[in-house]
């Protein structure tokens, strides 16, 4: 349901890449940027702080499902109840019930 940020859709495929985009170019920047302070300061501590602070800020942007992630919503098709196979594949317990019933008639044919 997301974190209260949408407006009840969740993130899209799209939105999923983005966001995953996002993070590892975030990353990057920061490893980049705390790689350089670190050597220019020549402190180790400089260098975690800054990564640190990169990596809260790419989940800040990446992790909560903004709108931004959802440009693109997944229109679904219905189930049409009318298939020939609904009976067998997609009614609940359908699977249960007929228990793969072709198995069942190899097995009986390879017993005798």
């Amino acid at each position: 349901r997301g974190v209260g940020f949408t407006t009840g859709r969740t993130m899209d495929f799209r939105g999923q890449k983005l966001a995953e985009r996002m993070y590892q170019v975030i990353l990057v920047i920061a490893g980049i940027i705390a790689f350089l302070a670190g050597y220019l300061s020549g402190s180790f501590d400089t260098m975690s702080y800054v990564f640190t602070c990169g990596v809260i800020v790419a989940v800040i942007l990446c992790v909560p499902d903004w709108n931004y992630f959802n440009q693109h919503p997944v229109k679904w098709l219905p189930i049409d109840e009318d298939h020939p196979d609904w009976e067998t594949k997609y009614k609940p317990g359908a699977t249960e019930a007929k228990g793969g019933a072709k198995g069942g008639k190899q097995e009986s044919k390879k017993k005798r």
